[in-house]
């Protein structure tokens, strides 16, 4: 490739134009941990948090103007409007939806691709600079990943201690607080818990079936218990909690289909599930 004209030259600044807000944020939510009194605040934070990258990546182009009318003469002149985009006819009338006269392009879209990015480089840096270096291959896979959590099978419990390669326990030691959480005093473990960047164990079981991106249920393999409960008198059958993601699926409408042994049976049998929102 050959650039033969330059047009525009933007110089870059290395900076972190978001550290104020990210610590206003991540300082909320320590502080709902502390204190319930200021659970709400904190959960609002999380919010307020999360939907800027939502508000920058919106891509206006999309936007419509939209208006509802049932008088037949007003609706053809509504169609032949060269803004004209769709109509939907409804009981009674339609709705019509036109192209916006005007669209100002203001959103910082490239901020939006550099979070989503940079996020993506840190899972990718706990694989292969994390896990990938301190434990051997044959003793853990890799399950599903996604833009910030990542799910993995280890051959052992409890893998730092027990399967991580006896040469590099001391390196370890020295460096895992670039990954975890401190641990090392409560308030450490506190302040941690809030603290972007660093991996936190979110779920622990002993099995997982994944059938796509973002779809996917994790259960223990014993998926029902019998325990003999001396209150009552008799053997109580407990059946153990799941973790499931169905991107685009109402789980409240759903839940005869978002079990594990419905996951399993797409897997083994390779028949299709359909959900109904």
């Amino acid at each position: 490739m050959v650039v033969n004209k330059v047009h525009t030259f933007v110089k870059c600044h290395a900076a972190r134009p978001f550290k104020k807000f990210d610590e206003k944020v991540s300082d909320a939510r320590r502080a709902g941990d502390a204190d319930k009194s200021k659970a709400v605040l904190a959960e609002a934070m999380k919010v307020v948090g999360n939907s800027p990258y939502g508000r920058a990546a919106m891509n206006k182009t999309k936007h419509r103007d939209v208006v509802y009318s049932s008088d037949d003469v007003d609706i053809r002149n509504k169609i032949e409007h060269y803004l004209f985009k769709d109509l939907e006819e409804l009981q009674g009338g339609c709705e019509i939806s036109n192209r916006k006269r005007n669209i100002t392009l203001y959103n910082p879209i490239h901020m939006t691709v550099a979070v989503y990015q940079l996020a993506k480089l840190r899972m990718l840096e706990f694989y292969y600079d994390c896990i990938d270096f301190y434990f051997d291959r044959s003793d853990f896979e890799y399950q599903e990943m996604d833009t910030d959590s990542g799910y993995i099978a280890f051959r052992a419990e409890n893998p730092f201690p027990d399967l991580m390669k006896p040469e590099l326990r001391e390196h370890f030691e020295a460096y895992k607080h670039e990954w975890f959480p401190r641990d090392d005093t409560p308030e450490h473990a506190a302040y941690d818990k809030r603290t972007p960047g660093l991996l936190k164990e979110e779920w622990r079981g002993n099995a997982m079936v994944s059938i796509a991106s973002k779809t996917y249920i994790c259960y223990e393999g014993d998926l029902i218990k019998k325990y003999f409960d001396e209150k009552a008198g008799d053997t109580v059958e407990v059946r153990h909690k799941t973790k499931c993601s169905a991107k685009g699926v109402q789980k409240s409408n759903n839940k005869d289909i978002l079990t594990p042994e419905k996951f399993e049976s797409v897997i083994k049998e390779r028949v299709s599930l359909e959900a109904t929102n």
